[in-house]
């Protein structure tokens, strides 16, 4: 009987110890998605599998696969990719505020990766440095990964300042070097211009090529918004030249290069794409290492929203007393530094709270650009300037009582609507009314507008202004949009921004270029096939950046990964409600860590600043 009751103690305790350690023993994975259909990041079709998940890492990649889990998703009529690289972004200027840091509207495109610091504009405050960003961001936490470039602008600033039109001096030049190779020691994957911006467009090809020299023993990447991009309306042999120079710049320094938000603008050059694609193709053909990314929308532009009266039809030939910057300026130019930098202080928030080092960025600032800097924080120009501005409106409506002005000023319109660069020349059929107290008029043309109420272009778009009315081009043609898509060489970049949720207005770029090129070009226009896309926006981004451990669905690979409902991708954005999130992307991991759940951010931070590897 004892022996008996022995055993079954012993029993017992043996069930107990077993049923404890069994929860250990069996979680073979963290997560594991089980049926679904796989675009792995090539170019081939879909095929089903089961995709398992183990720290950061995909361990396993098979059509079935036995195995216990943290927790199991069910992929059935769903679709998984790698997650996203957005190849060109400014969300770095956003992420400077910890509520924008998860990037919910990037995640909610499915995009798992970012490139930041593009078009000269380095991806940390210019009184600061990479060390500083990367340290900040992995402290505190950031939705999806990162990789920082080092900006061109930013570096010529700090060493020459803003408004110098020359060469540097060899010491300057050297400088700037100095400065870059600091930035790729520290972890920067590489170096952007924005040839079109202040400062960068004071740069010759022959300083781009020297500082680009820089980054080419750290296996760094050349990002360039080249010259005249918006600014060849006139001359569409600006734009090819500035695709030579992109491609120049590739073949004396011997880095990859890749061209920014590829694009044809104004109405007259639809139909260069072919020959800007020739150019890079040529270039390829003689091994010269040069890519592209594009946003596939029509119209460009970080604040694409415009009055549709241009301001010297609002202020006249005598300037009737036009409000304009150098009378907000010369107010402020009475003003001690003391107090210039206390309103900054007060008004700037794009870096709370202000360090020491930005403090004495700010002191060590010649006067011109001090008084320049902060009245632009403290005053929105556009805010008081046309139909906002009693004074101007009453004087504007003054002069068209006289018909010989009132004549010019149409004349005035007319002409800013077809050949401007802000309209990129597209004419009132292309220009869409975006906001307007009659909320019927949005969507519409201002050459529908000016039919539905019997009036010429020009007076339609006068009405308009006066009640407040805004409009956006269609700058781009679709024919180009559809033949640079095409090209196997052409990533995915957003030029998107980290917004505050709801408020201003916005490009809708920052919240569905990634689901859009999916829903529109392939599964509706069927330009291109769904894993043309996903290519586009995973293992060639990955490729072009040099991340050899993201980019694909295979085992080894991190596991950045997305499951896309395609049957229910909605881009809700608008041109008159641009604050909307996709839906479409049921879950989405960030090395190996779900942050979105059915859709749902689960607050977790799970991204990295993204480091290249030692040459």
């Amino acid at each position: 009987m004892k022996t008996r009751k022995s055993l079954f103690e012993f029993f017992l305790l043996f069930c107990f110890f077993f049923c404890m350690s069994y929860p250990c023993i069996a979680q073979d994975y963290d997560i594991l998605i089980k049926n679904a259909r796989v675009f792995d990041g090539s170019n081939k079709p879909e095929f089903r599998s089961d995709v398992a998940i183990k720290d950061d890492i995909i361990v396993k990649v098979a059509k079935s696969i036995i195995g216990n889990a943290k927790k199991t998703i069910d992929a059935g009529g769903l679709h998984i990719s790698p997650g996203f690289i957005d190849m060109h972004t400014h969300a770095d200027i956003g992420m400077r505020h910890l509520e924008n840091r998860p990037c919910l509207n990037f995640l909610k495109q499915g995009v798992t990766t970012i490139v930041a610091g593009q078009c000269g504009s380095s991806a940390w405050p210019i009184f600061e440095n990479a060390e500083n960003q990367i340290k900040r961001w992995t402290d505190e936490g950031i939705g999806p990964n990162v990789a920082l470039l080092v900006g061109h602008g930013q570096v010529r600033e700090i060493v020459m300042g803003r408004e110098e039109d020359r060469e540097p001096s060899s010491e300057e030049l050297e400088k700037m070097k100095t400065l870059v190779k600091e930035a790729m020691q520290q972890g920067a994957y590489g170096i952007s211009t924005g040839l079109e911006y202040t400062p960068g467009f004071y740069g010759k090809t022959e300083e781009v090529i020297e500082l680009v020299k820089v980054v080419a023993p750290y296996n760094g990447v050349y990002h360039s918004h080249v010259r005249y991009e918006s600014h060849a309306i006139d001359d569409k042999l600006k734009l090819i030249e500035a695709i030579e120079e992109a491609v120049k710049i590739a073949e004396q320094t011997g880095v990859p290069t890749n061209i920014s938000h590829l694009k044809v603008s104004g109405k007259r050059n639809w139909g260069l794409a072919r020959e800007l694609c020739a150019v890079i193709e040529e270039a390829r053909d003689n091994n010269v290492k040069i890519t592209a990314d594009q946003y596939p929308f029509r119209f460009g532009g970080g604040h694409p929203y415009f009055p549709l009266i241009p301001r010297s039809a609002w202020i006249g030939k005598e300037n009737n007393g036009g409000l304009s910057s150098s009378d907000i300026e010369e107010i402020f130019d009475h003003l001690r530094d003391s107090k210039l930098i206390d309103l900054y202080k007060k008004t700037h928030t794009r870096n709370i709270p202000i360090t020491e080092q930005h403090e004495q960025y700010l002191n060590n600032l010649p006067r011109k650009r001090l008084v320049q800097l902060v009245s632009q924080s403290v005053v929105n120009l556009s805010n008081l300037q046309g139909s906002v501005n009693a004074r101007e409106r009453m004087l504007f409506l003054k002069r068209m009582e006289n018909s010989e002005e009132a004549e010019n000023i149409r004349k005035k319109v007319v002409e800013y609507i077809n050949e401007s660069a802000a309209s990129g020349n597209a004419g009132p059929e292309n220009c869409y009314i975006t906001h307007c107290s009659d909320k019927n008029l949005e969507g519409k043309t201002l050459k529908e507008i000016a039919e539905i109420k019997g009036k010429s272009i020009a007076d339609a778009a006068i009405e308009l202004d006066l009640m407040g009315a805004r409009g956006t081009n269609k700058q781009y043609g679709e024919d180009d949009i559809e033949y640079i898509m095409k090209k196997n060489y052409v990533a995915t970049g957003s030029d998107g921004i980290a917004p505050f949720y709801g408020i201003g207005l916005t490009h809708i770029r920052s919240y569905s270029t990634f689901l859009q090129k999916i829903k529109k070009y392939a599964m509706e226009r069927k330009t291109v096939s769904i894993p043309h896309v996903i290519r586009s926006q995973t293992s060639l981004p990955a490729q072009i950046m040099n991340f050899d451990d993201r980019g694909w669905i295979r085992e080894g690979y991190k596991a950045d990964i997305v499951v896309l409902d395609l049957k229910n991708i909605d881009n809700r954005a608008s041109i008159s409600n641009p604050h909307q999130y996709c839906t479409g992307v049921e879950y989405l991991l960030v090395n190996g860590t779900l942050i979105l759940d059915k859709g749902e951010w689960t607050g977790a931070l799970p991204g990295r600043v993204l480091k290249p590897k030692k040459p």
